[in-house]
């Protein structure tokens, strides 16, 4: 998950901003976490400590209520999750990436994707989304190669992975909405030769970047198990101590096959 947390991090500056090559400066003076951060860290908590997914998410937003939340979601958050709460945007799947990693297996993945997901998205695509996050993150991490993830993705959610970072980038360009930003994002993993680049690509393509180089960074530290130690280093001093501790335990936990720092 700290992949997740890095990527939204360094695309937080990137927001619908083009670039025009993968050679760009990665963190600025404005990189900071997002929503995407707080969410995923929520997930995490609920996992490691056994609690409601639901209350995990309000504690979190709660107390960290200035991350850039729709507003409606702010207000139900803040209201104790009174009442229903159904969204259309990409918030389930971009903090899910906890759930493939904690997940004994794929029908874990799928199952624990979905009740999460149906607190706040409760609309088809939005599940399919953040279930398709999950399971491919498990996949990854737990040895699948690229060419399974992307068959097993591909044959049960319908996602053409075929489509490569230059024909989002042009999609995206052209003003074209994005369904979901998952098949972006798992095209920038597909890509990608090791971490660094799949948070480039994702930048790359634009639009919503911090949340597809969230869903690519979940992706490229469980696959490839490396994050080059400078990119933590950096991240690290963006995040309170409460969140480094979270990540960190969560990490030691399900990841048993520790993230390489050097």
């Amino acid at each position: 998950m700290k992949g997740a947390i890095i990527g939204d991090i360094i695309g937080s500056s990137f927001v619908h901003e083009q670039v025009d090559s993968v050679d760009f400066q990665l963190f600025k003076p404005t990189s900071a976490f997002t929503d995407d951060t707080v969410l995923t860290l929520a997930t995490a908590d609920s996992i490691l400590h056994q609690k409601p997914y639901k209350d995990s998410l309000i504690e979190w937003t709660t107390r960290f209520p200035k991350a850039g939340y729709r507003s409606d979601f702010l207000t139900w958050a803040q209201n104790g999750g009174k009442g229903s709460y159904i969204s259309d945007g990409d918030g389930a799947a971009r903090r899910i990436s906890p759930i493939g990693f904690a997940a004994a297996s794929i029908e874990e993945a799928l199952e624990e994707a979905r009740r999460s997901a149906l607190i706040t998205h409760n609309v088809p695509v939005r599940l399919e989304a953040a279930r398709a996050t999950a399971v491919a993150v498990h996949m990854a991490k737990n040895g699948a190669t690229r060419k399974e993830i992307k068959a097993f993705v591909s044959v049960h959610f319908a996602y053409d992975l075929n489509l490569k970072t230059e024909h989002w980038k042009a999609h995206i360009q052209a003003g074209k909405p994005l369904p979901t930003p998952v098949p972006p994002a798992i095209a920038a993993f597909l890509e990608a030769s090791d971490f660094e680049e799949a948070i480039r690509l994702a930048i790359y393509m634009g639009g919503p970047a911090n949340t597809i180089a969230s869903i690519a960074g979940a992706l490229a530290e469980a696959y490839f198990k490396h994050i080059p130690k400078a990119f933590i280093k950096r991240a690290l001093a963006r995040l309170t101590p409460d969140m480094e501790q979270l990540m960190d335990t969560f990490e030691a936990h399900y990841f048993s096959e520790r993230v390489t720092k050097a």
